[in-house]
């Protein structure tokens, strides 16, 4: 796990490489380097953290045996030690998976990627082709960004680098507008600057002559996976396979592993198999955790029955909020998850304190199996299409069926997109916006809809769109600026392809999503853990924004900075944020979008 950067074509120095290590170096604390090809038309940078392969002869940028490519490389690839028969003929020097990348390449060139099992964000500069081959993850697990202008590429794992290099930090006021109207952030390749990218998922971009192409290799509606199971019991036995698989491949190290672990099911399944079955060293988990007991997860912590793990709970106070949001937006340089992001940046600084450079945890369940609460309506309004309103509810029971979800059923069906929430847009307030903002929005966020049902339509856009691309960057950024790589066997895009292949009544059935998953987890962990629904995030941020943090927040919300920035209704959100002290709710992400904001205008525009 590493951060790379680089230049293909234009006007750049050899300072401008080091500017952006600099920018770069807590991703790879263990090392670094680059290269200057002949003709001075491309250089590549590395920071590098040593996981698989310590020695120096695994080092970036990495060049194959005959000289012809050099690599520079993020992530992991879990299969390399099963590609490296495949690609038996090339003469390796290391035992990294980098050199792996670089010999499936020689072999079989721009379709190397659809051989590769991890995640990861990588550029090749073939000396013979005179190109520049990028490539992303087919799930975006790890970052690329870049900027492109007068026939100059400029890339790199994170957007300060790009800065550094040169770029000018200009806000994109229409990702700005779709963000504070409705909510969304990271759901296009848009980012929050204006003119750099974020190349999407399962994409590779090629620099040759001056000019940048794009090509899609992956997506999970054009997969050709093919589903052989005949039944209900041949499935389970194909997903307890995958899982095993995934989760054996994710445990490839050379440095200490933890896992995060919440009260959730996903991260309890997570940390029960790697317990049982991967015994070869005594581990950590981890659980992030608040001093109030209503906000403390770890007490489920205790009851999982772990053997092979010692468990370590990390306590963030209100008082380190301050601190913590000013870091964690220089690191996200985007709006992020406000006290649980904060809490989740905290608790990586202490995984980082135990020496564990890999942690791995259990994200993307929900995405591909229908945790989310919301995904019931989907499944609900399939139902009802197909079959009617009486087949409902002879499943779910009249009394399921109160008035609101009936109405929320019937606009999915007609196909009203913004009558049921994503990513908070209910939370939204749009009185705490001037009117020229409000207006200024150019385009509605809509998504493709590229499968003949509602629930997986929605499970597609959740995996590509709305939550699980905020979630992966939050969690890259958070985990990276403590030099410590995150893992997520459960998004292994077979698994991913598998799930997306199954009947809909396996992800959601007797009113519960997550179906098989829990099934499946009934062997491994304790009732009381498979049965729950799923939990939203357990955090004080209401409580803290209303009390302990409410000079901070007035401080942010009274300052000229913030007064002067023609984004903001000043007296509808003094209004609002008073009326918020002094009443019941729950609801506090309009308060911390503003924060949120505020922050990011400071951090990279008035500095």
């Amino acid at each position: 796990m590493c951060g790379i950067s680089g230049f293909a074509g234009g006007q750049w120095s050899a300072n401008q490489l080091d500017l952006m290590i600099n920018a770069l170096k807590h991703r790879g604390p263990d090392d670094h380097g680059t290269y200057v090809d002949e003709r001075h038309y491309v250089g590549l940078a590395h920071t590098r953290l040593s996981i698989i392969d310590l020695s120096s002869n695994a080092k970036n940028p990495m060049h194959d045996t005959s000289g012809r490519l050099t690599i520079v490389f993020n992530g992991e690839i879990y299969n390399y030690i099963e590609l490296k028969h495949q690609l038996s003929d090339y003469n390796f020097q290391t035992s990294s998976d980098t050199e792996v990348i670089l010999a499936a390449y020689l072999k079989w060139g721009e379709q190397c990627t659809k051989h590769l099992i991890g995640m990861f964000a990588f550029a090749i500069w073939d000396n013979v082709n005179q190109s520049l081959f990028c490539a992303r993850d087919r799930l975006g697990i790890k970052p690329f960004y870049y900027y492109y202008n007068n026939n100059q590429l400029i890339f790199a794992s994170e957007i300060k680098a790009i800065l550094s290099a040169g770029v000018d930090a200009k806000p994109n006021w229409d990702q700005w507008s779709i963000y504070l109207n409705y909510g969304y952030s990271d759901h296009s390749d848009e980012t929050f600057f204006k003119e750099i990218y974020s190349l999407p998922a399962g994409t590779n971009l090629i620099a040759q002559n001056g000019e940048i192409k794009l090509h899609k290799y992956w997506d999970i509606a054009n997969t050709n996976y093919v589903d052989t199971c005949r039944n209900y019991a041949e499935a389970m036995e194909t997903l307890q396979q995958l899982i095993q698989d995934s989760i054996s491949l994710h445990l490839r190290s050379d440095v200490p592993l933890s896992v995060n672990l919440s009260s959730g099911l996903d991260s309890g399944l997570l940390a029960r198999i790697i317990d049982s079955q991967f015994t070869n060293q005594t581990k950590y988990t981890f659980t992030s955790s608040f001093s109030d007991p209503q906000f403390d997860e770890f007490q489920y912590v205790k009851s999982l029955g772990l053997n092979n793990f010692e468990s370590v709970q990390h306590i963030t106070y209100p008082e380190t909020i301050p601190g913590l949001a000013k870091e964690l937006t220089w690191y996200q340089e985007a709006p992020y998850g406000g006290i649980p992001s904060l809490a989740y940046f905290d608790l990586h600084k202490k995984i980082r304190q135990y020496n564990n450079p890999v942690s791995l945890e259990g994200q993307g369940v929900d995405e591909i199996f229908a945790g989310y609460e919301h995904a019931k309506i989907y499944h609900y309004a399939d139902i009802v299409s197909n079959s009617g309103w009486d087949t409902l509810a002879n499943q779910v029971g009249n009394s399921v069926l109160n008035d609101q979800l009936v109405n929320n059923i019937q606009a999915v069906i007609n196909e009203d997109p913004m009558l049921i929430s994503q990513d908070a847009t209910t939370h939204i307030r749009g009185d705490g916006l001037t009117q020229d903002f409000k207006s200024s929005i150019r385009n509605i966020p809509s998504f493709n809809k590229p499968f003949p049902d509602h629930l997986t339509n929605i499970l597609y856009q959740d995996l590509v769109h709305t939550k699980l691309p905020r979630v992966l960057r939050m969690n890259d950024k958070s985990s990276m600026a403590t030099g410590t790589e995150l893992r997520v066997p459960f998004l292994d895009h077979r698994l991913v392809e598998f799930a997306f292949s199954i009947k809909s009544e396996w992800k959601i059935h007797k009113n519960q999503g997550k179906f098989m998953l829990r099934d499946l987890a009934s062997d491994w962990i304790p009732p009381s853990w498979h049965a729950q629904d799923k939990k939203s995030v357990v955090t004080p941020q209401t409580m803290w924004l209303k009390n302990e943090l409410s000079d901070w927040v007035n401080d942010i919300l009274s300052s000229q900075a913030f007064r002067s920035r023609g984004i903001f209704n000043i007296d509808s959100i003094t209004k609002t944020y008073a009326h918020f002290q002094n009443t019941e709710q729950n609801n506090s992400f309009y308060i911390w979008q503003w924060i949120n904001t505020e922050l990011w205008f400071q951090e990279f525009i008035d500095n």
